[in-house]
């Protein structure tokens, strides 16, 4: 009994509550420590962000079109789709909001992050008081890796291996990258101006070897960064966010994608688009008292095309169907892949686009550069071969961005549905039980992220990296995974370049600046979207209380999320200082 006698004056319960205390410390959740998970966090889900670029409402099979995507289908089978989801109608504040669960303004990112606009609102980056998904889930103990597209940090530290890596994915939580600073690349020869590889913080050698592709590159790399986790850090769940060069131009893509689709567009984009409509009603993607809404102005009738203008753009089309089926393998292969690994019953995958589709290439299209070409259409037909190669860097006419956005009006840059309604893909095996489900509660982009952080039991902090943090606007949606009639949001307006619109319930007014003239003068436009889902009626003159009422609910929120002064805008405002405006 003498070896239990203490000869100190330590107490003895003392060296208990020590051990106690340092099983605390080495067991404490990363919610509070910021590193490796214990135990009974483990199994928290892995979260991916699956963003496509430029892709229309109804480009994806899902949502109507008759592009085959087998593995996005699939996914909407496992879960669920969303039919009226909103963006920004243009990548980066679309992609600013996503990652911040806060409105494209209040964070900086008015508009493409170029370079600093003089406004709080247009600094052409991420403000650090609003922190992005990654930087809460790493906080919270997740393992953090991007693919792709950037688009969040101003040209002139793109390419300034001196400049700041604050506001590279390394600076914004992300642990590891792959993919490129710039809004776009060439997918055979990345390279320029921020369109070069990145990995991490330095650039990588352009890459020379036959067959070279970024797409694949990119799920390569997501594929090899979600397996080091899994095989290396096994406590840890993991965050990928894999942001697609499709189907942004240019539209590149091999040539034995593009054959897939040799008849499929000669039949042109008013008969497709019709079919795709009847699709998207037969689906329920739509509801049956939809609207086909008229061809938007200067999209002429495909019938009123020459030959030559028949065969040249539907080899455009065939084209870029060919790089979204492209894409969608690759998504496949890393739906494989978490299977292979175990992990797919136990990762929540978020499939969106980022605005709706694109027509910067006018109604006869660019063939060597996307967004400047003197081809004529003669000239196009000649060299038609290179098409989807890496000696042409072409995007689609514009009519066929009309197709992709299908029953709306308008295409991405526009404050119609055409602009910011997108597909949005929901997939958890492990939870969602109502497979195949479509649900119609309004979305904003700005509800991902806190639906994320909700999934993963991670509350956003007060104070990060030494940032006080802003509120999030977003809301989480996550009740809706079990329930159609679960509540979201009321309210959203949208500001981009002038052009302006407001949402509450189910009206929703819209209004398109013309440079040179008062915003006070601008003509507002009202829908009521429970009788008019695609926006084809306008009832302003019917209602003019309710468009008073929405008109100024649109001031009080631009001016609560800091969107004011209204200010015009064009492309030159958006160019570093010196920038010529044939090298964008």
């Amino acid at each position: 009994m003498k070896y239990l006698t203490f000869k100190s004056s330590v107490k003895p319960w003392k060296p208990i509550i020590l051990l106690l205390l340092l099983l605390i410390e080495y067991t404490t959740p990363a919610i509070i420590h910021g590193q490796s998970l214990n135990k009974a966090d483990k199994n928290r889900p892995n979260i991916i962000y699956i963003l496509l670029d430029d892709v229309g409402f109804s480009d994806l099979q899902p949502y109507g079109s008759e592009i085959p995507t087998p593995n996005i289908d699939k996914l909407a089978k496992e879960g669920i789709r969303y039919n009226h989801f909103d963006t920004r109608a243009i990548c980066s504040p679309t992609r600013a909001a996503l990652l911040t669960g806060r409105n494209n303004q209040t964070v900086g990112v008015m508009d493409l992050a170029v370079r600093d606009g003089g406004y709080p609102y247009n600094r052409g980056y991420i403000t650090p008081k609003a922190g992005t998904v990654a930087q809460v889930l790493k906080k919270n103990g997740y393992r953090t890796s991007a693919v792709g597209k950037w688009h969040l940090t101003p040209r002139a530290q793109q390419y300034d291996s001196s400049s700041t890596r604050e506001n590279w994915p390394s600076g914004k939580g992300f642990q590891n990258f792959y993919g490129w600073l710039a809004g776009w690349t060439d997918q055979y020869n990345p390279r320029g101006l921020g369109r070069e590889i990145m990995e991490n913080n330095h650039p990588v050698p352009t890459p020379h070897a036959p067959g070279y592709d970024t797409e694949v590159a990119i799920t390569n790399h997501a594929i090899e960064y979600l397996k080091d986790g899994f095989k290396n850090h096994p406590d840890q769940s993991q965050f990928l966010y894999m942001a697609m060069g499709a189907a942004h131009a240019p539209i590149q893509v091999p040539k034995r994608y593009i054959d897939k689709f040799s008849g499929v567009y000669e039949q042109g984009w008013d008969k497709l688009r019709e079919k795709r409509f009847e699709r998207q009603k037969k689906m329920g993607i739509i509801p049956l008292n939809a609207v086909l809404n008229k061809r938007n102005p200067g999209d002429l009738a495909w019938d009123s095309l020459s030959p030559e203008q028949k065969t040249v753009f539907a080899r455009f089309m065939a084209t870029y169907a060919g790089y979204v089926t492209q894409a969608d393998e690759q998504i496949g292969r890393l739906i494989n892949f978490l299977k292979d690994s175990g992990q797919y019953g136990n990762t929540v995958i978020f499939l969106m686009s980022d605005n709706g589709a694109a027509p910067e290439a006018g109604f006869e299209g660019n063939f060597y550069h996307p967004y400047r070409d003197t081809m004529t259409v003669h000239q196009m037909l000649n060299h038609l071969d290179e098409l989807g190669t890496e000696q042409t860097q072409s995007l689609y006419q514009r009519p066929w961005a009309m197709l992709g956005d299908t029953p709306f009006k308008r295409y991405k840059l526009w404050p119609n549905l055409g602009g910011v309604r997108d597909p949005l893909i929901i997939s958890w095996p492990g939870k969602i039980q109502d497979h195949g489900a479509i649900r119609s509660q309004y979305v904003d982009v700005i509800d991902i992220t806190p639906t994320a952080l909700d999934i993963a039991g991670a509350k956003a902090p007060e104070e990060l990296d030494g940032s006080k943090q802003m509120d999030m606007a977003g809301k989480s949606i996550r009740e809706t995974f079990s329930d159609p009639d679960a509540p979201t949001r009321d309210v959203q307006f949208f500001d981009l370049r002038g052009n302006r619109g407001i949402r509450k319930g189910d009206w929703r007014a819209i209004t398109t600046h013309e440079n040179g003239t008062s915003f006070n003068e601008d003509k507002w436009k009202l829908y009521h979207l429970s009788n008019d889902f695609s926006e084809a009626v306008d009832v302003s003159d019917k209602y003019p209380e309710k468009l008073k009422e929405l008109k100024d609910l649109w001031w009080s929120q631009a001016k609560k999320y800091g969107a004011l002064p209204l200010k015009e805008w064009s492309i030159r405002n958006l160019l570093p200082k010196g920038f010529k405006l044939d090298q964008k």
